[in-house]
């Protein structure tokens, strides 16, 4: 059975879900969505719900000319994504994967998509703590994280709770940040935070505003504050007051935009979170250069003992402080990170390059289709000359699915180039990519 997608289906889902621990895709996000939405109120087990490929493409947005291929990219990275939720009512720690399987019928063009079994009681016969909302609500969200500020603005308010309050390191896991990810706040700011709030507050006119909570006389940021819009009245002109107030101050400060992102934004930034007032923090980066100052401030990251860490930073400015330790730490890692993020792309590379040939390979099915039966019949009985092992084996016929011959027929069609793939899906690689391609 072909289950139809419908904007107006709901979406119930425990809370405990949504304040799992995971990080999914926006378009691996809309799937689970469109999953759950299938889910009847009496279900007792999960189905395996079968959708239209065309379907599911026109409502992710998928523009791509062959969607099956863009569509099975994103259910064999979603197979591999890890669900984590404690439970400390039952003391239990549950780890699973979001799907038991993909199944994909070519020849129908459709895709059949199972839940795993572990996440029956956050999403089957739920009675109380659960939430819901129609599956058009975050479909024209373009953001990774505003669909689950969404839901947890949803989840709290239906719980009566306009206020909430979350330690960063709970924050960070529940949404699947590693660990040294942000480690300057400002940038989870405008990373994650401001980009799902003002996406909330365009498409839905409902969103909500935050303030960090310092700690010590430094104002080390411990935690965010949530203020979430009260789902049946407008914005108070307080907030609205608020909002204008951060965008303001956002601009003030040079933080990171298409307009402002400077080096002396940064380090004035930088200053300010650690303490420093507004004026003091311009006349040092003025003075000192934003490199100079941005050196200092990395200095306070190295160090667990300062009580203040504007005075540290302002004395580590001014009298040029150093840290033989912290440089050679930070170098090493340097290092590190060049190693791991060479390694991450390399990966990335490994996968357009195993798409390719995966596009390559359908492009040259269909041209083999097409071909006159005298033409197929002729190749074959090139490739038995030309392969007189392989055709004593392939004794029974063979035809394209055969690997040997398949490799036969793909150097004898105009197939496209590498060059071609990425042109047409709009991939820009640099020259050191290419050499990092030449070794994979």
């Amino acid at each position: 059975m072909v289950f139809p997608v419908n904007d107006k289906t709901l979406v119930v889902q425990s809370n405990r879900l949504i304040e799992a621990k995971y990080k999914l895709s926006i378009e691996e996000q809309k799937i689970i969505k469109i999953l759950i939405s299938q889910i009847q109120r009496d279900d007792e087990d999960f189905r395996d719900y079968e959708f239209r490929i065309k379907d599911l493409a026109e409502i992710l947005g998928i523009t791509h000319d062959n969607p099956y291929v863009v569509l099975r990219t994103i259910t064999r990275r979603l197979l591999t994504r890890v669900l984590e939720f404690s439970n400390p009512e039952t003391n239990t720690l549950l780890q699973t994967s979001w799907l038991a399987g993909a199944f994909y019928k070519r020849g129908e063009g459709t895709v059949s998509l199972s839940f795993h079994p572990y996440l029956k009681p956050l999403l089957l016969q739920l009675q109380s703590y659960f939430t819901k909302y129609e599956l058009g609500q975050i479909m024209q969200f373009k953001g990774q994280y505003t669909i689950r500020f969404f839901e947890l603005r949803k989840s709290f308010l239906d719980r009566n709770k306009k206020t909430i309050d979350f330690i960063l390191k709970d924050l960070w896991e529940m949404l699947g940040l590693k660990k040294g990810e942000y480690k300057i706040f400002r940038d989870f700011k405008n990373r994650v935070l401001e980009p799902a709030r003002l996406e909330l507050l365009e498409k839905t006119g409902k969103s909500f505003l935050w303030e960090p909570i310092k700690q010590g006389r430094g104002g080390r940021v411990v935690g965010v504050r949530f203020l979430f819009d009260d789902e049946d009245k407008t914005p108070t002109d307080k907030i609205i007051e608020e909002q204008e107030q951060s965008k303001r101050e956002t601009r003030q400060l040079a933080f990171i935009t298409e307009e402002t992102h400077t080096p002396e934004g940064e380090a004035v930034a930088g200053l300010i979170e650690v303490g420093v007032s507004q004026k003091t923090a311009q006349t040092l980066t003025d003075k000192h250069g934003a490199e100079y100052v941005q050196e200092k401030i990395e200095l306070l990251s190295q160090r667990k003992d300062v009580k203040s860490g504007a005075g540290f930073v302002v004395s580590a400015i001014r009298e040029d402080w150093r840290d033989e330790k912290a440089e050679k730490e930070k170098q090493k890692q340097e290092e590190k990170k060049k190693r791991e993020d060479e390694e991450i792309r390399k990966k990335e590379l490994r996968r357009l390059k195993d798409k390719y040939e995966e596009f390559k390979k359908e492009v040259a099915l269909e041209q083999y289709q097409k071909l006159p039966d005298n033409v197929k019949e002729q190749w074959k009985s090139e490739f038995k000359n030309n392969q007189p092992f392989f055709a004593r084996l392939l004794r029974k016929g063979f035809d394209f699915e055969n690997g040997a011959f398949r490799a036969f027929v793909m150097q004898r069609l105009a197939l496209p180039t590498f060059d071609n793939f990425i042109e047409k899906n709009d991939v820009r690689l640099s020259d050191n990519d290419r050499l990092l391609l030449s070794g994979i």
